[in-house]
């Protein structure tokens, strides 16, 4: 009897709280109304839309930028010169075909209007009014030609020279007699003696743009490749080389 009265006491505040279940706020729950809490849970976000929109315009404007830059680039190329195409000449001194394809071209020229020339070109010479194939070396001040049987002698009370003009093949050689402008002391790299060279002067046109008269030193050149030598006399402030290039004028038409 104790027992059961102990679990009639027990189990009243149990039922009291099923009493009170659901409460007010249960019974207001209905279909519709969760319906339309989702409706305003799902609402975009003011804010996000506007931070995705300005996104949208900055991703614009790069695109633009970026088709203007593009067009900039290549416009600046298609003003850029054309790069000469090196060749290398015959072995009989005539050229190639491929002297008359540059000759259609423009002359290459720098920023600063200075002619670019290869590291050997076609030089023509007067006397004796003729071409040579010429090695441009920056390293030597005066010009070089190769001449054999040099002699020294007076006309008319003035230091004159004669010698005969190497070029390149020995029964090709050109007798020549030029004024002696000078005499220059060239210490030899293998030897201590010092080699004392005449100076003569010859008219020199390489393509159509460099024309001058040019100091040359007459000295041997028969075991060089090229029996003729331009330096800085020639060069300075006409030209600057491109050592990557060869024969980029051709023979010039207008002598």
């Amino acid at each position: 009897m104790r027992l059961q009265s102990l679990l009639m006491v027990l189990m009243l505040p149990v039922m009291a709280g099923c009493s009170h279940w659901p409460g007010p706020e249960h019974r207001d729950v209905t279909l519709a109304g969760i319906e339309q809490l989702l409706e305003e849970q799902c609402q975009p976000d003011p804010t996000l839309s506007e931070g995705l929109d300005g996104i949208r315009q900055s991703l614009t404007q790069q695109q633009q930028s970026m088709a203007d830059f593009q067009a900039s680039v290549q416009t600046s190329l298609q003003n850029l010169p054309a790069r000469p195409v090196s060749t290398v000449p015959s072995v009989n001194g005539s050229g190639t075909q491929c002297d008359v394809e540059r000759s259609r071209k423009a002359t290459p020229v720098t920023s600063d209007n200075k002619v670019v020339i290869g590291a050997t070109e076609w030089v023509y010479l007067a006397p004796p009014g003729r071409y040579l194939s010429a090695r441009v070396d920056t390293g030597a001040e005066t010009s070089s030609i190769s001449a054999r049987n040099i002699v020294r002698f007076e006309r008319d009370g003035k230091r004159w020279v004669s010698f005969d003009l190497d070029t390149g093949n020995a029964d090709n050689d050109i007798h020549l007699e030029a004024p002696l402008e000078r005499n220059v002391r060239i210490r030899q790299a293998s030897f201590d003696d010092i080699d004392r060279r005449p100076v003569v002067v010859f008219d020199v046109r390489l393509g159509d743009k460099l024309h001058q008269p040019t100091e040359f030193t007459l000295a041997d050149r028969s075991r060089m490749s090229y029996p003729v030598l331009l330096g800085r006399s020639f060069l300075k402030d006409m030209a600057v080389v491109d050592v990557g290039q060869e024969f980029i004028h051709p023979r010039s038409k207008n002598r």
